[in-house]
This record gives structure tokens, sequence and C-alpha cells, in this order.
């Protein structure tokens, strides 16, 4: 009669952890298949306390994921604990496997372990009531193991109801269970990544269908103006008066320009994402490059004025001079674009500590607060229908090249109607 009982608890045993390994397998998150794993091992083989540790990714860090049977206190102390890879393998020695994967540590060869989530209430000296009796300071631990083999996390388990050390062949049963699960761990994990894989080609395939957008819908215009100059000189150059002529040749000129400065965005933009953007660091005075950009300023808007402010002596930078000029070009072109035509630009230097910040300093409308949100972005263009020519990666250019420099970037709004675009690199000699 004995036999027919434990031949039916061994069925019932068999039965759950088969729908336990389905339910796993089908499960879309970790978090739900592991607190399967943990009720299942607690309930069939009446382990009051179980303690869950699992990567999140092939390789990756241990992270405590499931706790059952402990106050709700040390639950929300524990849940989430970081636990190094390194410590588990020193936890769990060769000698201490009773079957692959599946350790048996007495409390007579405990290891002190910082990560112990389960202590006991007796001494550790308690003398062990008999051979198979459960030791307050025993520990069981299950390893989880993907289809390669390597350990993607662990199962513990302490305080059983019977008060007894589990038999060897219920501990092979718990670790085929075990291992079954690793299995299918690996294969969410599989899926899970498959997902990403999608996710991330899908994204690349949108970013590629706005970037194509974008270049055929900036491109469009200044090629629509040269074709339109160019036929017009073609066509009727001889009948052209000389001052039509000149404003012909200057749309020619302008909308070159214009479509050489978006290729040249685009350009520096794939080297960017590519990673292929090389910077050359050299030693450089900023009041000689903020002299320079200023002077190309001025030649390009003679009718703006433009001020130089600082208080000597200003300390050198690290950074690419080149890059520095083509931030603090940018900053001025906006300011002398956004700002009223009498008003004046002004470009301030001071140290800030480690750094040296340059700021351009406009009077002018400024950027509306519920558009501050795209400034420093790809294709963060402020006010579309303002028929501005921007194709929106002058500034998430800037900030790339600050960034790689070292420095940061920002706005700022005064009360007095002053906008200030700022970036800092920097200064020679510091880490920064």
């Amino acid at each position: 009669m004995a036999t027919i009982r434990e031949d039916t608890h061994e069925s019932r045993v068999l039965q759950r952890l088969f729908e336990i390994t389905q339910d796993i397998l089908q499960a879309q998150a970790a978090g739900p298949a592991l607190e399967s794993i943990a009720r299942g091992l607690s309930d069939l083989y009446g382990f009051k306390y179980v303690s869950i540790v699992a990567s999140d990714k092939p390789g990756g860090e241990m992270y405590r994921r499931v706790i059952i049977g402990f106050p709700q206190e040390t639950i929300e102390e524990r849940l989430g604990e970081h636990i190094p890879r390194e410590d588990i393998v020193q936890l769990l020695p060769p000698d201490f496997a009773v079957v692959p994967n599946c350790y048996y540590i007495p409390a007579e060869r405990r290891q002190v372990w910082a990560y112990n989530i389960y202590t006991g209430d007796a001494p550790i000296d308690v003398v062990r009531e008999s051979r198979d009796a459960w030791h307050e300071h025993d520990s069981l631990v299950l390893a989880l193991v993907d289809r390669e083999g390597e350990m993607i996390g662990y199962v513990s388990l302490d305080g059983p109801v019977s008060g007894r050390v589990p038999k060897r062949e219920t501990l092979r049963q718990m670790q085929l269970f075990v291992n079954l699960v690793g299995l299918a761990l690996g294969n969410m994990r599989g899926h899970a990544v498959e997902v990403e894989r999608r996710q991330m080609l899908e994204q690349a395939s949108r970013d590629r269908s706005e970037f194509l957008g974008v270049v055929s819908h900036e491109v469009r215009s200044p090629l629509a103006a040269i074709r339109g100059a160019a036929m017009l000189l073609d066509s009727h150059f001889d009948s052209l008066s000389p001052e039509r002529r000149r404003e012909l040749l200057a749309v020619l000129t302008s909308s070159t320009a214009r479509l050489s400065a978006i290729f040249e965005d685009f350009l520096l933009l794939s080297r960017m994402d590519a990673g292929k953007l090389t910077l050359r660091f050299e030693t450089v005075d900023p009041i000689a490059v903020v002299e320079e950009s200023v002077a190309q300023m001025e030649s390009q808007h003679p009718s703006r004025e433009f001020r130089t402010l600082y208080l000597e002596p200003v300390p050198p930078v690290r950074g690419d001079e080149g890059r520095i000029v083509q931030v603090l070009s940018n900053m001025l072109s906006n300011a002398a674009k956004y700002s009223r035509g009498d008003s004046v630009i002004a470009v301030e230097i001071r140290a800030v500590g480690d750094y040296v910040r340059f700021a351009v300093k406009n009077e002018g409308p400024g950027v509306p607060e519920t558009e501050r949100e795209k400034l420093f972005k790809r294709f963060g263009r402020i006010g579309r229908d303002s028929g501005d020519a921007s194709i929106g990666l002058g500034l998430y250019i800037c900030s790339e090249l600050v960034s790689l420099m070292g420095g940061k970037i920002g706005y700022e709004r005064e009360p007095h109607k002053v906008t200030t675009f700022w970036f800092t690199v920097p200064r020679a000699g510091e880490s920064g």
C-alpha cells in the first residue's frame, strides 16, 4: 500500500514539474517564469524558503530576482541585490556537488558568505540531531545552466518542512527539473534577443526612411532654385538686365553653398554614427578662436555688431581647434539669424573650474518653451512653419562635438529676453 502511495506522489510531482516547465516555455518574461520555479520547488519538495538569483543576459551580472517565505522587510531589502559572479563560483566548489549542478553544503563545513539570505535562529555549533536531519545552517543550491552549460543563475532552498536532508534521488529529480528550467530560460532569452533584434532593425528602417525623407525635402529646395536660375540664365541671358543676372548668379551661389552645407552635415553625421570621426586634440587659445569666428561672422553679416567679452588671462583649452570654431560659428550664425537686426551679439569667454565657457548672447524671441526639448536633438528643427531653411542638425552636431571634446553644452533664457547658447571645453592640462 505504501508503494502505491509513493508511486502516486511521484506521478503527481512529475506531472506538476511538466506543467511548470510548459508554463516557463510559454512565458514571455523571465520574472513570472522564475516566480513559477520558486513556487513549484517550494510546494512540491516542501521548502519554506526559496531564493533565485539570475543574470539579465548571457554572461551578464547576477541579481536576486525572487524571494519567497521570508518576512516582507527582508524581501524589500534584498530583492534586486547584486551578487558578483566570482563570489558565486567561490560558494560552490566541486567537492560540494551531490549530483551535477546540485550543491549541498552541510553546516559542519559551512562557509561564511556575505550574500546569505537565510541565517537561521540556532547557533552554528548546535549539534545535528541525526545524520539525515536538516541543520538550520545547511545550504542547498541548484545551479541554473543554459544549453551551453554556462551558469545563468542559481536557486537556494532552506527550511525543509520534513526537517530532513533530501535524499540523493530527490536531489537528482530536483536538479533535472532545474536543468529543464535552465534550457527553457535560455530559449526565452534567445526569443527576447530575437525580438530586440527585430525591433532594432525596424527602428533602423524607420530612421533610414526619416533620414531619406529629410534629405529629399531639404535638397529639393536649393536644387529647384539652382535649376530655375540656371534655366533663366541659359534661355534669356541676352535679354536679362545686368542687375537681374547678378541676382540669379547670387541665387546660384547661395543655393550651391546651401547644398554643400547640407551634405557636409550629413557626411559628418554619418562619420559620427559610424564612430569614425577623429578629433585632433591640441592646446588652443580661446581668445584667438573667438576672434577668428567673429571675424568670419562680420564678413558674412556686415550690418551686424559683434562684441567679445573677457577678462584676461583666459586659460588655454585642450580640444580640436577646427571643431571649436565650428561650434562657435554655428551659435553665432543662429544668433544673427534669430535676433533683432539692430541688436548686439556678444561672445563671452571665462574660466569655470577646470573648463573654459564660451557663451553667445543675443536679444530676440528665443526658443519657445514647448520646443526646448528639440534643442540639441537630431533633426530637432525649431518652428518648422517659419520658413527656416535649417534641417535641424547644426546644434545636434555641436552637442556631439562638444561631448567628444569632454565638455558640455546648454541653453539659457534670461528674464530680459537675452538668449544664451553656451558650451565648455576642458582647460589644457586638466582631465575635466
